[in-house]
């Protein structure tokens, strides 16, 4: 399953047009952070390619500050760890930090770097977190990642995002 390449499809492809899933994460947004739905709708579109399920995607960012977070939740036949960090081997995506479960179910968390695809409409490296909850066949996902422009104003923000998935 490469639901993980959404951290490319965010930087590649923020124009996608469709319907949006109707789960929400009922996350909070860092503060100054606006909702960027283009991002969420082209996430959606990625992760539906696959034949997975998309239940909700939302998006979230402070542009002028170079940060992003990003949420989706799908459900699927063989919703595992090994498969979610099988898609970002697909991915020109460096991990790092990786903490998976011991059994099927449980959290799935790691560091990535990656750098735009020429063309891409966003360029530049982005580094960020990942945390995934697989619960019964079911994968809420959460990345949040920034580029150089302020890493460490981001990163802040990245931890209060991340520190609400449940």
């Amino acid at each position: 399953m490469a639901l993980l390449r959404l951290m490319l499809v965010t930087l590649a492809a923020c124009g996608q047009a469709g319907a949006q899933p109707s789960a929400t994460s009922g996350l909070k947004a860092p503060v100054g952070w606006i909702a960027i739905p283009e991002i969420a709708t082209a996430v959606a579109a990625a992760a539906n390619s696959d034949g997975t399920t998309v239940d909700g995607a939302e998006a979230w960012g402070d542009p002028a500050r170079g940060c992003y977070g990003v949420w989706l939740a799908i459900h699927g036949d063989g919703a595992a760890a090994e498969q979610v960090l099988a898609g970002l081997a697909t991915q020109p995506i460096t991990t790092t930090n990786i903490v998976k479960p011991e059994s099927g179910d449980g959290m799935v968390a790691l560091s990535f770097e990656t750098t735009a695809a020429p063309g891409a409409a966003v360029q530049g490296t982005y580094r960020g977190r990942l945390r995934a909850r697989l619960t019964g066949g079911q994968i809420t996902a959460l990345a949040c990642f920034a580029n150089e422009r302020e890493p460490l104003a981001c990163e802040a923000a990245c931890t209060s995002l991340l520190g609400g998935l449940p």
